[in-house]
């Protein structure tokens, strides 16, 4: 039996406070790592880490069809059905990720690693296998609006984490952050075993219903995949073009605008269950409206005002707080400015699955990678380094926005030229905020506290500004959150 379920805007504040807290917490984590490993170091964790990322995605689609078809289910009557997801999508997830850890110790055990390397892929075996119960779980979880337990294991991840990496790392260095994150996963693990209220039952004809299961979710699993590629290919590119001590220094710009790439993804894990459920029993042009042109110009007019402080303030955080990595600081801009694009992206993807485009968007990501990879090549060739690696994630990122849009072009259709249009902000929106950022930078000032928060007040201004003026003009313009937001967490 299911909670009943709390309004869905206190459900999103709450949840939010809770992804808020564990990046805030997060962020000092991150910075502890940078701080006390040499660049070449924390470059080698910088991709590492991006191994749990790939093989989140070893379930093959089965993860997906729980995430976006048990509300469908639901939705329908079908409980048994629904329930039947959950047991299907652990028992294969599980099963797939336990041979990406068999994989990854067979690669530890070849000469020619270097010992943190070797032992890093150890380690990331055994996080793989945990991130296996963890994620599906966090599935299920999603799919039944069980966002408050969800809130407890991000408490809990992000406190233990900074506990853990603050008594191990000043001590084993490398190693300890090896172990702060296994023990981390595992804590949660056990959390949400004893609290998930989560039985795994063997299905009949299981290896059918996994591959029943795969059948249906990889479409939009391949998608989600082209999509992560796209996302994390600058780092690979960064170590492959540049070497281990430039990605530390690229690890760095990436973590600090993590939190920024994070806020998109939050909205996006609430709002897909929900709009899964409305497509039976909802018109189709009214859920263009408000799953698509009303979130989208939102996000537009919105992330300008979380990517125009971050950009501006680390010049100032990494004087502070990691004074070896002046490098990153240029990088670390151009990538918040590419934020822009993925918050669009996300909001567009989940109407291309819920109109079933998903195939098609899947087979034309590819071509997206390409692009991306072609043009972080041209550009340490042209010695832009770092800044033209970051500069061709944001043109990836630009290119999914339009691959997604003309994807969906068909549907928009059916709207009035009007509110099409209103799309059309996107453009100038990034334009002023990039442009914005890069003069505000140039000014004569210095990066102090004081220069650092007249630059933010002066952004933030006439981006509040700019909102204002037009939400009279744009129908699909939302009042601001703040407010609102504030309300609800009293």
């Amino acid at each position: 039996m299911e909670p009943r379920r709390a309004d869905f805007s206190t459900t999103l504040a709450r949840y939010l406070s809770s992804k808020i807290t564990r990046q805030l917490i997060g962020a000092i984590t991150a910075f502890l790592r940078p701080r006390l490993l040499t660049p070449e170091l924390f470059g080698v964790w910088t991709l590492l880490k991006l191994i749990p990322q790939y093989a989140s995605y070893a379930h093959l689609g089965a993860r997906t069809t729980l995430r976006v078809y048990y509300p469908w289910h639901i939705a329908r009557g079908e409980q048994a059905r629904a329930e039947t997801l959950v047991s299907g999508a652990i028992l294969t997830t599980l099963l797939l990720d336990l041979l990406v850890a068999a994989a990854l110790i067979l690669i530890a055990l070849h000469d020619g690693q270097g010992d943190a390397l070797r032992l890093g892929l150890v380690a990331m075996a055994g996080v793989v296998l945990l991130q296996a119960w963890h994620h599906t779980a966090f599935a299920a979880l999603k799919a039944r609006h069980r966002f408050d337990l969800i809130g407890r294991a991000n408490y809990l991840e992000s406190v233990l984490l900074l506990a853990t990496t603050l008594a191990l790392l000043p001590t084993f260095g490398f190693y300890g952050v090896l172990w702060s994150l296994l023990i981390t996963e595992a804590s949660v693990g056990l959390l949400l075993w004893h609290q998930a209220g989560i039985v795994p039952r063997w299905p009949r004809r299981a290896l059918r219903l996994g591959g029943e299961m795969i059948r249906r979710g990889w479409p939009i699993m391949s998608l989600e995949l082209a999509m992560m590629l796209v996302v994390t290919a600058d780092r690979v590119m960064a170590w492959v073009l540049l070497g281990a001590s430039a990605l530390g220094h690229y690890g760095v710009a990436v973590m600090i605008i993590g939190f920024l790439r994070n806020i998109p993804g939050t909205a996006r894990e609430i709002l897909e269950p929900r709009l899964m459920g409305e497509l039976a029993a909802s018109d189709h042009d009214q859920l263009l409206r408000e799953h698509l042109l009303r979130p989208a110009l939102n996000a537009a007019f919105l992330m300008p005002l979380l990517i125009g402080p971050v950009a501006l303030a680390t010049p100032l955080a990494i004087d502070l707080l990691l004074p070896r990595y002046q490098e990153a600081i240029v990088p670390t801009q151009i990538l918040a400015c590419g934020v822009h694009f993925l918050a669009l992206a996300l909001v567009l993807r989940s109407l291309v699955v819920a109109f079933e485009q998903q195939r098609r968007a899947a087979r034309l990501t590819p071509a997206v990678l390409a692009a991306e990879v072609l043009v972080a090549w041209l550009a340490v060739e042209l010695g832009w380094g770092l800044e033209g690696i970051a500069t061709a994630s944001v043109f990836g990122l630009a290119l999914l926005f339009i691959l997604f849009r003309h994807t969906l072009r068909p549907q928009l259709a059916r709207l009035g030229h009007d509110e099409r249009r209103q799309l059309d902000w996107v453009w100038p929106l990034f334009a002023l905020n990039a442009t914005l950022i890069w003069a505000l930078s140039l000014l004569p000032l210095g990066h102090g506290p004081v220069a650092t928060a007249l630059r933010i007040l002066v952004h933030v201004t006439l981006f509040l500004l700019l909102h204002r003026l037009t939400r009279t003009r744009l129908a699909l313009l939302s009042p601001l959150p703040w407010r609102r937001l504030l309300r609800l967490r009293r």
